[in-house]
């Protein structure tokens, strides 16, 4: 499909990568991406069913950004997170929130260069709004000790839904629970939770995490006005996200996690 959308396309790009797309190009790239990119969860059509849809919510997105002075930081700045983005980040103590994200991205075994870059978005402003969406992701799974497993990845959707109003997350939270085994129990131990949070706590998109790498994770949570998911019987029922909480209740009782105490 991209091939003969890039055979198709007339118009020069706008910035290195860019491959602008008529109306009818992007019509058919979303409906394309979002019929096999939702059920699959394949990466690369889930990126451009993203950004097939951008016109509807990244302007919003966009202003949101720049109500907050960290947000404007970032826009003027425009960091990008990518391998080198980790040197030395293995060096700072448990509990800090670069340390987390090091070690959640090391025991998945993923690496920040993997993301999609931005492709089908003409503005070059707009396009990195959505390129620094796309490469934060990873750091919300930590910020709420989130594994890489689909019912988790499902749960971050609604939540990133509820505090982005991102169409393709509503897309991925409304059919990939179809894919679940255990979906009732997801539904009742996860749904709630993410939207509660994603509706109470600030726009995630607008963090600059890069100057918080030495600030205690649990802080960040507070500053941010999130919690993780504490609902009685999430732990048990909920295998990999027990493993983290875990790993963090046992350096605390070695006093190797530097974060003051939450309740956990």
């Amino acid at each position: 499909m991209r091939s003969s959308l890039r055979l198709l396309t007339q118009r020069s790009p706008n910035y290195a990568g860019h491959e602008p797309l008529s109306f009818s190009q992007n019509a058919l790239l979303a409906v394309g991406s979002g019929l096999m990119g939702v059920w699959t969860s394949r990466g690369d059509l889930v990126a451009s069913l993203s950004e097939s849809t951008a016109s509807t919510f990244l302007p919003a997105l966009h202003e949101k950004m720049g109500l907050h002075p960290e947000g404007r930081q970032i826009l003027r700045d425009r960091p990008t997170i990518t391998h080198e983005t980790l040197q030395g980040l293995q060096l700072l103590k448990r509990g800090t929130l670069g340390r987390e994200y090091w070690e959640w991205l090391d025991d998945g075994q993923l690496d920040p260069d993997a993301r999609m870059p931005v492709k089908y978005i003409d503005s070059p402003t707009l396009a990195y709004t959505m390129l620094r969406y796309r490469q934060t992701h990873d750091l919300y799974h930590t910020l709420f000790s989130l594994p890489p497993t689909l019912p988790h990845e499902l749960s971050l959707k609604v939540l990133e839904f509820a505090n982005m109003s991102l169409p393709v997350a509503a897309l991925s939270s409304t059919f990939g629970p179809l894919r679940l085994k255990r979906r009732q129990t997801w539904l009742k131990d996860w749904v709630p939770w993410a939207l509660r949070t994603g509706q109470e706590g600030r726009s995630l998109v607008g963090v600059y995490w890069e100057k918080r790498w030495e600030q205690g994770i649990g802080e960040l949570r507070r500053e941010l006005g999130v919690k993780r998911n504490d609902m009685q019987g999430v732990e048990d029922r909920w295998g990999g996200y027990r493993k983290i909480r875990e790993i963090e209740r046992d350096l605390r009782r070695k006093g190797e996690w530097i974060d003051e105490p939450e309740e956990w």
